[in-house]
């Protein structure tokens, strides 16, 4: 799962904030990952048993450097983020981190402006490379047109009749095989998480109730851990 915030005025000054160097090489290795690719190679993995304590742990440093402007730690916690919940191997996080943090990226700084079909085209190939690399593959096209809606509705709720809560359920339930209504909770729980987080806040990181929105985000996933296992 890919999580973009809309954050303009952060990503304005994401150029100025990395220093050259460390994205020059972040950037190499990206690139030196995609060419190394061989799904037929990739062995394929449940998703279900990945450790989502884990990953609560690493998607609350995640989003606390994203919008207090931590951006070369941000991108190594993109990587183990997307690593832990797809139970993925090094070279296909690599892949799933840079097409998913590239798709965030032209989501945000285009805000207004919105160039959706590409933003949707690497939604598309993170998708893919997480459905093939999974013993339950998933409609990758699907999933990618939802994670976009729920961007979208965090943004512009005004333009949906459909809520972010909703949104956020059915595009994890496409990826994991179950009823959007089994994880009614899990998407309020990461929406009240997202909502948040707004815009103004971001001009004032120092604002946010990282306390409750860490609370928030381990009952994120705790609930998404009991509604996609199988129950014993």
């Amino acid at each position: 799962m890919v999580y973009a915030h809309d954050s303009k005025s952060c990503s304005l000054r994401i150029e100025g904030s990395i220093p050259s160097s460390p994205t020059i090489f972040l950037a190499k290795v990206f690139l030196l990952a995609l060419k190394l690719y061989n799904p037929i190679m990739t062995k394929k993995v449940d998703m279900r048993d990945a450790d989502f304590v884990k990953c609560a742990e690493v998607e609350t440093k995640m989003w606390r450097d994203y919008y207090n402007h931590h951006f070369v730690r941000l991108t190594f916690y993109l990587l183990l983020s997307v690593k832990l919940a797809f139970k993925a191997s090094w070279i296909v996080s690599i892949r799933l981190a840079w097409y998913s943090g590239t798709a965030a990226a032209i989501y945000r700084l285009k805000k207004g402006h919105e160039n959706y079909p590409k933003v949707l085209k690497r939604l598309e190939k993170f998708y893919k490379i997480a459905s093939d690399h999974v013993v339950a593959p998933f409609d990758y096209h699907r999933a990618a047109q939802l994670e976009l809606e729920w961007w979208d509705i965090h943004r512009y709720p005004e333009k949906y009749h459909k809520t972010l809560e909703q949104s956020i359920a059915e595009a994890a339930a496409v990826v994991y095989h179950c009823p959007p209504e089994a994880l009614r909770e899990y998407g309020r729980y990461r929406a009240e998480a997202a909502k948040m987080l707004t815009h103004e806040n971001d001009k004032h990181p120092e604002k946010n109730d990282w306390v409750k929105i860490d609370n928030l985000l381990y009952k994120t996933w705790a609930s998404f851990g009991v509604a996609v296992r199988p129950q014993q």
